[in-house]
């Protein structure tokens, strides 16, 4: 089979490799789309905090947003059975520790990652992944499943801020992610949903997708055009989804008293802030890792129109363009959110 392969200081490459047999408990999936997000970037790049050292055992496959279609079952497993269009979680536990116990395999010392770290991700024309893990999508088109990971993220951002209805919730930020989060709210009923980011291009797709309000980040006044709009009351859930150390900064002038504030934006920066605001104004404060227990969820949510995937998708390109596939997404721009790489073609 095909699969990409990232070797270091080399970058990636296209090569074949043997067909992989499921083991025990694990299924066999051909791979119909993988998204590339900043993470994939950060890693080609050796940005990433798990790689500005080396990191870990290369090469290996990237590829942690993917859909598939099941075409062999490994012992022990009952299904899906094949034929099945699936996804499949991201970070996978140890399955023995107290953290998994409780389903927060997110959080497990000993957790790999598929195609970030540990354990071959979904950028081949055959994945395995763990049954377990592994879900039914079945009124999703191929496309929009592979985007089920960045959509679990953002619901799991709802749920870890108990969004309730009552709320108003901001989220700060209009890539992928955030248009998700933006979703996620409005589905778990929010009472207002708003999102503020740079890019004007998002910001009317954060409209089409059902924000009720959008704010240009790079506004000088845009936190007091978000307290006007409020009428002064601030919000009560902040997403920080963007990434931007001053984002986490304005998220505590938007917040009201009592608000809880999500963190998934990851940052290189610290976070230097009076801890007095936190402690008079009882802010949670909530950093979010990966998406444990959301997945069927999020297919629900997906699969019922609640939360809309296709409209992020920028592009689709062959494996074998890659490298093209992989600088548009570097490169950025307004009006790039979403690209897949195709490995059947």
């Amino acid at each position: 089979m095909k699969a990409l392969r990232y070797h270091g200081d080399k970058g990636l490459r296209l090569e074949d490799l043997p067909t992989p047999t499921p083991g025990r408990g694990e299924v066999l999936i051909e791979v119909q789309a993988v998204g590339i997000c900043r993470t994939d970037i950060e890693i080609v790049e050796g940005s990433h905090p798990f790689y500005v050292d080396g990191g870990p055992e290369q090469p290996f496959t990237p590829g942690h947003e993917w859909s598939g279609i099941v075409r062999e079952l490994g012992e022990g497993v009952a299904g899906p059975p094949p034929g099945t269009l699936v996804t499949g979680e991201t970070g996978i536990g140890c399955g023995r520790c107290d953290l998994c116990r409780i389903d927060q395999h997110n959080a497990c010392p000993n957790r790999v990652e598929t195609g970030i770290f540990g354990r071959d991700g979904a950028m081949r024309e055959l994945h395995v992944h763990p049954a377990l893990l592994t879900y039914p999508c079945t009124g999703l088109s191929p496309d929009e499943a592979a985007l089920v990971e960045p959509a679990s993220v953002g619901v799991y951002a709802a749920k870890r801020a108990n969004v309730r209805p009552g709320d108003r919730v901001i989220v700060l930020g209009g890539g992928s992610i955030g248009q998700m989060a933006m979703q996620a709210s409005r589905a778990f009923g929010a009472t207002e949903v708003l999102l503020a980011t740079r890019s004007p291009e998002k910001l009317a797709l954060a409209r089409q997708l059902g924000a009720d309000a959008t704010f240009d980040a790079s506004a000088q006044d845009f936190v007091p055009q978000v307290m006007e709009h409020t009428h002064g009351d601030g919000v009560h859930v902040v997403i920080e989804a963007s990434g931007n150390i001053q984002s986490l900064h304005d998220a505590i002038k938007l917040a009201r008293p009592l608000a809880r504030i999500v963190i998934l934006g990851v940052f290189d920066q610290p976070w230097v802030q009076t801890i007095g605001v936190l402690v008079a104004n009882e802010y949670t404060i909530l950093p979010t890792v990966g998406s444990p227990g959301v997945w069927p969820l999020t297919i629900s949510l997906m699969e019922r129109g609640r939360i809309q995937a296709q409209p992020l998708i920028s592009g689709k390109f062959p494996m074998d363009q890659y490298q093209e596939a992989f600088e548009v997404v570097g490169r950025g721009g307004p009006r790039v959110l979403k690209c897949l790489v195709m490995p059947q073609g």
